[in-house]
């Protein structure tokens, strides 16, 4: 439907241009390794000033709200289907713009709370805590050896429950995805849908990239509260944006599937997040994939070489159902072997 033109070739050329101005949005976040979201100085400015003082479940928090963000425009995309060329555009610019570089990270600080919040993980992790007179010392045994994370007792589950999380929410995306292409084709058949858009697409992408500067990005702020031996529960409430229920309907988990390295890292991040013990360096060192990072860029690029070629809004339906959907599901449920085509 969309074919990439000299437009689409234009958009790859410019793709450093889009890196740069994404990286003044994030860069007032936090000096750590780990940049944790796209966001407006307006909405960060309690928060990037103690960011490296940030530590605890709280970092791990904070680090995963750029995932939550996306669940929420999702959401308020597939409520609010385009039905007129201001809304078409209403509907690319928030999709456009999450920070590709902050997902993969925020995926896997999620998928850690996921972990935190399965009741056999996180009593294994207490039961650590406890038998090594704190968390100071099962932190150390941890440190020493980051793979024995997959022999704690409850870990099994935790794996379950994440790669449950990556299935399901892959196949929500894929679906709002899915009917955003099927819509494409219907509003071929609409006037405003078939008109030209006077703005021309590398212009429609910087657009996007204006509104990713200025867009205004909530501060959830959710409360950790320890128990008395100093443990935390993430506590993720049902139908909402933080639930494990988000996707609405649970899908099978690919039997072929085996946990990789990702899932690990979020096991240990879920043990810290548990121990309330987390740290930049720690996210630094187990918050980043670089197969997960690599897919959501390529996602954003593709997005961006899309638009640059549409001439119609319906054309621009046909982008987002494929790039600013689809192929995030891909990102999503990879770890999972889920969110291609057919799965």
């Amino acid at each position: 439907m969309v074919s990439i033109g000299s437009r689409g070739q234009k958009a790859a050329e410019n793709w450093e241009n889009r890196m740069s101005l994404k990286a003044w949005v994030v860069a007032g976040m936090a000096a750590s390794a780990l940049a944790m979201g796209p966001a407006s100085a307006s909405s960060t400015v309690g928060k990037k000033a103690d960011m490296e003082r940030m530590e605890g479940a709280q970092l791990i928090e904070f680090a995963a709200q750029p995932y939550i963000q996306f669940r929420e425009d999702i959401d308020h995309v597939s409520a609010n289907k385009p039905q007129d060329e201001a809304s078409m555009r209403d509907a690319y610019y928030r999709l456009a713009s999450h920070d590709n570089r902050t997902m993969a990270a925020s995926w896997i600080a999620y998928a850690a709370m996921i972990a935190a919040d399965t009741p056999e993980f996180s009593a294994a992790v207490e039961k650590k805590m406890k038998k090594r007179g704190g968390a100071a010392a099962f932190e150390a045994e941890l440190a020493a050896n980051p793979g024995m994370i997959r022999q704690l007792p409850g870990a099994d589950k935790a794996i379950a429950a994440i790669m449950a999380f990556s299935t399901n929410d892959a196949a929500r995306i894929r679906d709002v995805g899915d009917s955003f292409i099927a819509d494409a084709y219907d509003l071929q058949k609409v006037a405003w849908a078939r008109r030209e858009i006077a703005q021309s697409g590398m212009d429609r992408v910087d657009s996007a990239l204006r509104y990713a500067a200025k867009r205004q990005w909530a501060d959830y702020d959710r409360k950790v509260k320890p128990k008395r031996n100093g443990a935390v529960r993430p506590d993720l409430v049902k139908n909402a944006s933080w639930s494990k229920e988000w996707s609405g309907e649970a899908k099978p988990v690919n039997p072929a599937a085996r946990p990789g390295t990702i899932v690990s890292k979020a096991l240990i991040l879920g043990a810290h997040y548990t121990m309330n013990s987390a740290r930049t360096e720690h996210l630094a060192s187990f918050g980043t994939s670089k197969k997960s990072e690599r897919c959501f860029t390529n996602a954003q690029m593709n997005l961006d070489q899309c638009i640059a070629a549409t001439r119609t809004p319906y054309e621009e339906a046909f982008c987002l159902g494929q790039h600013a959907l689809n192929d995030m599901s891909s990102c999503v449920g990879w770890p999972a072997g889920a969110g291609a085509a057919g799965s």
